[in-house]
């Protein structure tokens, strides 16, 4: 399996090919399959897993036969496509164990494959306070998304908390990068990025101390407060619950600081 051969789901479905061919399927539940498989990379998925993605709550009482049916086209569609040998996929990409299946593209680039090597990385550099390290493998990770996660497959019901648990993890691995940076005295870079991130999340508390932080070194303080009162607001109107102790020390600190005045970052 050449190294010219390409998988992507962080953005939307390609396995492509030396001559640019994306060898992904058309069919909507022949997509569904592969990607739920993709997404469980090496991992078998129960039959009934695949079931319930392709019909939901009423499956015909042909299901599993189906399913077998679609999982043939799968293969073919790696073999006319993606130029595997037949008995390469049968044995070793797309096999049958324990009441599921199971993918698995050896050596073959795949992008949530190499994105989850990176954010790894990134956490072991982070635990030994290598933070220029982490900030690098985290942006090098980040920089593999195309796109929100698998925008041109449909979602049943377990495809949707496998794409739901990828987003969470990216939303993590920004984080923690941020972090990172914001030790490195990186305040003001940082300001546009949580200022986007912080309106895609506006009760992600974390986020919001972050930029509250960032607004404030960079000599900001009329700016961080808005972003704890708006914070604050949000909160109110949609949960009736208000921020943390521990943003709202920091809004504290925030104000009798003087402006630009170091403030540190808070642990856990």
């Amino acid at each position: 399996m050449e190294e010219h051969r390409r998988i992507t789901v962080l953005g939307p479905l390609t396995l492509s090919t030396l001559n640019r061919v994306n060898a992904a399927p058309s069919a909507p539940k022949e997509r569904k399959i592969l990607v739920l498989l993709l997404l469980n990379h090496e991992q078998t998925v129960p039959v009934s897993v695949l079931i319930d993605e392709l019909w939901g709550e009423a499956p015909p009482k042909s299901a599993r036969t189906a399913l077998q049916t679609h999982v043939m086209n799968v293969r073919r569609g790696l073999t006319e496509k993606f130029g595997l040998s037949s008995e390469t996929v049968r044995r070793q990409v797309l096999t049958t164990s324990n009441d599921g299946y199971s993918i698995n593209f050896g050596s073959v680039f795949f992008d949530l494959r190499e994105y989850l090597r990176l954010i790894r990385e990134g956490q072991n550099s982070v635990a030994a306070g290598n933070h220029h390290r982490s900030v690098e493998l985290f942006q090098t990770a980040e920089a593999l998304w195309q796109g929100p996660v698998l925008s041109d497959v449909e979602h049943g019901m377990p495809l949707r908390a496998e794409v739901t648990r990828l987003e969470q993890l990216r939303l993590a691995s920004q984080e923690t990068c941020i972090e990172s940076e914001l030790r490195l005295g990186r305040h003001r870079e940082l300001i546009a990025e949580l200022s986007r991130l912080t309106l895609q999340n506006p009760y992600h508390e974390r986020l919001h101390e972050y930029l509250m932080l960032a607004l404030h070194r960079a000599g900001r303080r009329v700016q961080a407060l808005e972003v704890f009162h708006r914070l604050r607001k949000a909160m109110m109107d949609e949960v009736g619950l208000v921020p943390s102790g521990r943003v709202q020390r920091l809004q504290e600190e925030i104000l009798h600081a003087r402006d630009g005045g170091e403030l540190s970052l808070a642990n856990g």
